[in-house]
């Protein structure tokens, strides 16, 4: 295929003054082999070293959602050089920038089949080091570049080959991202709309004009000429065969009508306007999003209407009066959404009757219902509901009219203030109202079979689960559970397309249809991923989705404080639900998403997504030191303060947010000592609740602040302090901040920790929720679900061990039985007339109750009562009961509070629970209700000291010490017989292991156990 090579490429006719863009930032669009390594070396020469710095650290892979780009680049002049930055990207680093300002940018094209020939050299020429630390797929690529003519590389069906080199310059002048679901012809259309926004656009066959004219532009000296860097000796390309050319042309298709149009300067039509941007939402909607679709007006803030009078009072309670007319008119920040809520503090009113004849519009539109007077925080406020006709763009036209007005001089002739007045309004509030959960899996997903009509609450009591086969698969977080999960509600709904978003990913078993074809196939989409593989694939999420009618995504390791945070914003409710799981599985409609709140909503969350999934600790500390350390210490900072925040009181979920924004508000550099003391202070504190966490845990994080400090974060050990104590600061933060939405203030088991906490010594009983229990209900169940379908042989009988779970628990098992045996043949000799009556509470498959003998002093005088909620261990325990002749055994489904019913009213002579205080939300509560059942006695049993903060949160809600577990059966009014501590799991792994053993009655007349 020979190409004549075009003219240079005229630059724009601008008419524009010498210097006319000195002050901006200019950003190189760095396209891969177009002379841009000597290009950017000729740009760096005119600005501060300090100044072009900040521009390697922008060229991150984990995508232009980064918040990193936000931190980064107000402090920089000169952005691209030395990393390969595309619109995406620079559009996120220009979302950043102070309101109103734009990037002037600049970029070289190459005649596409020359630039494709030099890249596959470059890949050719990489030696077997640079490839040690990249990931599979990048490594697998570049060798098939090394071991392969061109031909067959080019049709090798890599992906990453593929995303590289198919109109590699028309993806990158349109973003990586968003170019990734455009057909040839849409890809060249935004390439065009993308290329008239650029301020200079040259070519390789011309790099020193381009130069010239940005050198014009800035007033600088006319430059040199470019010396070409990083280019391989030039040699003819060898010559090619047809199938190659073919293969050549395919690749190059765009790219060449693109360099063909810019070279002639003869565009086929005028060049289109540019979509807005993924990487660029607007701000109204993602300030509704992060604030919890509430805006706030003070009347400290610039006023922007008419019929006022001045501000009054002092900060921080200002307020103004309407007046001297009827009527007052005030433009207010408002939340993106149609049903919104309108409060207006009244700090004074003259005359009553004046606020009771008010009339409010907003935006032209009165209010669902008549006004009303609500008490908030000592003050009244007059509230209003609107149905909007659509979601605004982030300002609203408030209209207060009142009936007539007053003046103080009328009211207290005293008072020599004759101005006409109506209402003193302080604050004002917008929120987003009339949110409500998906009250359908229909709504949830879309209209369909029985399961429809069903709550989403329902959904894994629906699901076929089966258990995962073989081992779990690699990510951040084990998949395990999650995956079967996904694979079911995908059967259940049967979506026409399922697609993958990650280029790499475990989730690739899940997809079936054609969901990427073009032209779009139609149909019901649904996207999978997982919550670390988000980075860099909102923008593909969702231009797929957008060519879908319905489509959802089931987003898996959604185990994250700040996701729930964010999926509570009433724009999302809507729209979204959490599966519980072992990392929780998120389904949003994106469709219903797009459908309310438009393109840009769907947008938008998924941009938050990423930047939640960029900052968590697994994606954190991939991130090398040469990236800059101001990102990680602000994001210890935030953390810091959010720990502040928990300590002081309750803390808003929004305030979690706010660092996934930080163009807002750009912050001042962090210190590590500064954090190192903070931190210090903050652990000084009394009565906090930072005593129910695990000392060696805040021992760890004291450590790594003090080696932060004294290394500094731009030395390696400090910079590995610092990201080792962000990942456990996160992980306290989110532990924290879930206690609050747990309910922990008002549960007795953790106000018996904190009391004991306050003794001193080390915590004794120390809380581990993670998450809302109705998502550990969720696991419950859907493991219910799972031993339900799995079925068990008729014949099944069982043995102490026979149901696997390791050697420790095997142990555990026989050392309950033994201490059950004992305490069975003591009650034998205290009641020798009664049936002896035993009731295992969490009794699960029945091991304990059939397979303990019971002594022969009891034999034929004992009943053998067990509980629990899983039904289907239910069924194996009264199978296993019926096969080994057990008759005195009973299993019941349901609470241990039925035991006295079932069994007509009988005494209880004994209750075990082992295995479950730990999985209970209060467990001092579950022993209060055993005691109040009066047994003989209680033995009780949970593993020892686990770990607080595990991700994904574990289905242990509570860690005891010895002690703690003995107090807390203690405070339930038991008393002590016993304690038995067994540290097994340092011999034989798995969990230590303890048992009390108590009584209700008087302990000196019991035998010794």
């Amino acid at each position: 295929m020979n190409i004549h090579v075009p003219a240079p490429v005229a630059v724009r006719e601008a008419g524009e003054r010498f210097g006319h863009a000195h002050g901006r930032r200019l950003a190189f669009l760095h396209i891969p082999k177009t002379a841009g390594t000597a290009f950017g070396a000729a740009l760096s020469q005119r600005f501060a070293l300090a100044e072009t710095q900040a521009g390697i650290r922008l060229g991150m892979t984990a995508g232009a959602s980064h918040p990193q780009l936000a931190e980064s680049a107000p402090h920089c002049r000169l952005i691209g050089v030395g990393a390969h930055l595309d619109r995406d990207k620079l559009d996120a680093i220009e979302a950043a920038l102070p309101q109103g300002e734009r990037l002037f940018t600049v970029t070289l094209l190459r005649e596409p089949r020359a630039r494709l020939i030099s890249q596959y050299r470059h890949w050719r020429r990489s030696v077997d080091s640079s490839l040690a630390s990249v990931p599979e797929a990048h490594r697998e690529a570049f060798l098939a570049a090394r071991n392969l003519p061109l031909g067959e590389f080019l049709t090798t069906g890599l992906a990453f080959v593929d995303r590289h080199f198919r109109n590699l310059q028309c993806c990158m002048l349109t973003g990586m991202s968003t170019a990734e679901m455009l057909d040839e012809a849409a890809l060249l259309e935004a390439a065009r709309a993308s290329m008239a926004e650029i301020d200079v656009v040259g070519t390789t066959a011309a790099v020193d004009d381009a130069l010239a004219r940005i050198a014009n532009a800035y007033g600088w000296a006319p430059p040199e000429r470019i010396v070409r860097l990083n280019v391989a000796p030039d040699a003819p390309p060898p010559p090619f065969d047809d199938a190659t050319e073919a293969a050549i042309e395919a690749f190059i298709g765009a790219d060449l009508a693109l360099y063909r149009e810019a070279a002639t300067g003869e565009a086929t039509a005028p060049p289109p306007r540019r979509l807005h941007a993924f990487f660029r939402p607007g701000r109204a909607l993602m300030d509704s999003l992060v604030d919890g679709s509430a805006t706030h007006f003070t009347m400290a803030d610039a006023l922007h209407g008419r019929g006022w009078h001045v501000r009054e009072g002092e900060a921080p309670g200002f307020a103004r009066w309407t007046g001297p007319g009827l009527v007052s008119d005030i433009r207010l920040p408002a939340p993106a959404a149609q049903r919104v809520e309108l409060a207006l503090q009244l700090v004074s009113v003259l005359d009553w009757a004046v606020v009771e004849g008010a009339k409010l519009t907003l935006d032209g539109v009165v209010p669902a219902a008549p006004p009303r007077i609500q008490q908030r925080e000592g003050s009244p406020w007059l509230v209003a509901g609107f149905d909007l006709p659509d979601a605004g763009n982030g300002l609203r036209d408030l209209r207060i009219e009142v009936p007539f007005t007053r003046s103080h001089a009328e009211i207290d002739p005293a008072i020599h203030d004759e101005r006409q007045k109506g209402i003193a309004i302080g604050d004002i509030t917008v929120l987003a109202a009339g949110a409500m959960r998906p009250p359908t899996l229909g709504a949830l997903f879309w209209p369909g079979g029985d399961w429809a009509e069903a709550a989403p609450e329902t959904l894994v009591d629906r699901l076929a689960l089966a258990r995962h086969e073989g081992e779990p698969p690699v990510v951040e977080r084990h998949l395990g559970f999650d995956l079967p999960l996904m694979a079911a509600i995908l059967d259940l709904v049967a979506p026409d397309h399922v697609w993958a978003a990650a280029l790499q990913t475990q989730l690739s078993v899940l997809e079936r249809g054609m969901p990427t074809a073009r032209p779009s196939p139609g149909g019901r989409l649904a996207v999978v991923a997982t919550l670390f593989e988000l980075p860099a694939r909102g923008a593909a999420i969702a231009s797929l989705a957008a060519r879908h009618e319905e489509a959802v995504l089931l987003l898996g390791c959604a185990e994250d404080h700040r996701l729930r945070a964010l999926l509570a914003n009433p724009l999302l409710v809507p729209h979204v639900h959490l599966v519980g799981c072992t990392n929780a599985v998120l389904v949003a409609n994106l469709a219903a998403m797009r459908r309310a709140g438009g393109p840009e909503l769907v947008n938008g969350f998924l941009l938050l997504l990423e930047r939640i999934a960029s900052t968590t600790p697994e994606l954190v500390k991939p991130l090398r030191r040469e990236t800059g350390t101001r990102f990680l210490m602000r994001l210890l900072d935030h953390s810091l303060a959010m720990l502040e925040r928990l300590a002081r009181g309750r803390l808003a979920g929004t305030a979690l947010l706010q660092p996934l924004l930080p163009e807002r508000a750009p912050g001042a550099e962090v210190r590590a000592e500064a954090v190192q003391a903070r931190f210090a202070t903050l652990q000084g504190q009394a009565d906090t609740p930072l005593r129910l966490v695990d000392p060696p845990m805040l021992a760890s994080i004291t450590t790594l602040l003090g080696l932060l400090a004294e290394r500094g974060p731009e030395s390696e050990a400090g910079w590995e302090a610092a990201q080792a104590a962000y990942d456990r600061l996160f992980r306290m933060v989110g532990m924290l901040a879930s206690w609050e939405a747990f309910g922990l203030e008002a549960n007795g088991t953790a106000g018996l920790a904190r009391r004991l906490a306050w003794q001193g010594g080390a915590p004794a009983i120390l809380p581990k929720p993670l998450k809302p229990f109705s998502e550990y209900i969720d696991f419950y169940r859907a493991e219910s679900r799972i031993m339900q379908r799995s079925g068990f042989a008729p014949g099944i009988t069982l043995t102490l061990d026979s149901l696997g779970g390791g050697l420790d628990h095997v142990v555990r098992l026989n050392q309950a039985a033994r201490e059950i045996e004992l305490a069975l043949r003591l009650l034998a000799k205290r009641f020798p007339e009664e049936e002896i009556l035993w009731v295992d509470a969490g009794c699960s498959y029945g091991v304990l109750l059939n397979t303990v003998e019971p002594p022969p002093a009891l034999r034929g005088r004992c009943r053998f009562l067990g509980f629990d909620f899983n039904a289907p261990g239910i069924a194996v325990a009264r199978a296993a009961a019926a096969n080994a002749g057990r008759d005195h055994c009973r299993f019941e489904v349901g609470d241990v509070a039925q035991a006295r019913e079932i069994a007509g009213g009988a005494r209880i002579h004994l209750i075990t629970a082992f295995e479950v205080l730990e999985h209970c939300p209060d467990p001092l509560a579950v022993l209060r209700d055993y005691r109040a059942m009066e047994p003989g006695m209680l033995i009780a049993g949970s593993p020892l000291g686990e770990p607080q903060g595990v991700l994904p949160g574990e289905q242990h809600l509570w860690s005891f010490a010895a002690e703690g577990y003995a107090a807390m059966v203690a405070e339930a009014g038991f008393a002590l017989l016993g304690v038995n501590r067994r540290e097994v799991g340092r011999f034989i792994g798995g969990h230590d292991w303890v048992t009390v053993t108590a009584t209700t009655g008087d302990p000196a007349a019991q035998a010794v156990i």
